[in-house]
């Protein structure tokens, strides 16, 4: 066999298996599309409540609702980022209002958006985590920004505006669900649960939940609210019930 003849087998066996490869992939990708669009990088909107003249709660030792939540969003876009990509609706210490909160998920077309808070009470033994999701009520919108209420003079857009959420309801709670689970396995006791008419959220038009990360107001939480290690294992755990939480979206 010459040496021409054999080139000519050679290069004639790899176009064959370079085309079925390309076949087989193509092939693989019409029979799979929803595992397809699952690789597809999701944008996570992570939004830190509060900012500028809007403090929020206030610790025992002085620490502002503001600055932890910012502390945190940055923690949690960090381990993120390493699968989703990631968007913060403030990255530092100026106000926001709630509608450009929202606003700013839907405009990037965001998979997901995610309130970061702490709770607070009078009562400084009160602590612990806590979650929510949109859930409308037949009583005034609960708002953690007091001057929300100036966002919304026109009543047809207070009508569409609060409608938007409710169609992703279900998959939000789910959400809430699979996150306090996750959380439930580094804690003593799960966080809690609620559905709640809560302007942040109702504006969002995908998958939305707000998290409180601890009690600013109670002495042992706020401890823990600057502490990098706890905020990171809080982190790790909302990581793993978002990934369960597209996981189940195929």
């Amino acid at each position: 066999m010459s040496a021409r003849y054999k080139s000519y087998v050679q290069n004639h066996h790899i176009t064959l298996v370079f085309f079925l490869l390309i076949f087989s992939f193509s092939a693989t990708a019409e029979a799979n599309p929803k595992k397809m669009r699952f690789h597809l990088q999701k944008t996570i909107v992570i939004d830190p409540g509060h900012g500028g003249y809007e403090k929020g709660g206030q610790g025992p030792d002085g620490t502002f609702e503001k600055t932890v939540t910012l502390k945190f969003a940055r923690v949690l876009a960090e381990e993120l980022e390493k699968t989703y990509k990631t968007i913060l609706t403030r990255t530092d210490d100026y106000r926001v209002d709630i509608p450009t909160r929202s606003a700013t998920a839907n405009h990037v077309d965001a998979d997901m958006f995610i309130s970061i808070h702490t709770g607070g009470s009078f009562l400084h033994q009160a602590g612990g985590m806590s979650l929510y999701y949109y859930k409308k009520t037949s009583k005034s919108t609960l708002t953690l920004d007091p001057d929300s209420s100036k966002e919304f003079k026109n009543d047809n857009t207070e009508t569409s505006w609060s409608n938007i959420q409710n169609r992703h309801r279900q998959n939000s709670k789910i959400l809430a669900e699979l996150v306090r689970d996750h959380i439930g396995r580094q804690a003593q006791y799960k966080p809690d649960i609620q559905g709640a008419p809560l302007v942040v959220l109702e504006g969002a038009d995908m998958p939305a939940i707000l998290i409180e990360i601890g009690y600013i107001t109670n002495p042992v939480d706020e401890k823990s609210l600057h502490d990098i290690d706890v905020l990171s294992k809080i982190a790790k755990e909302i990581r793993n019930g978002i990934d369960d939480f597209f996981e189940k979206l195929q």
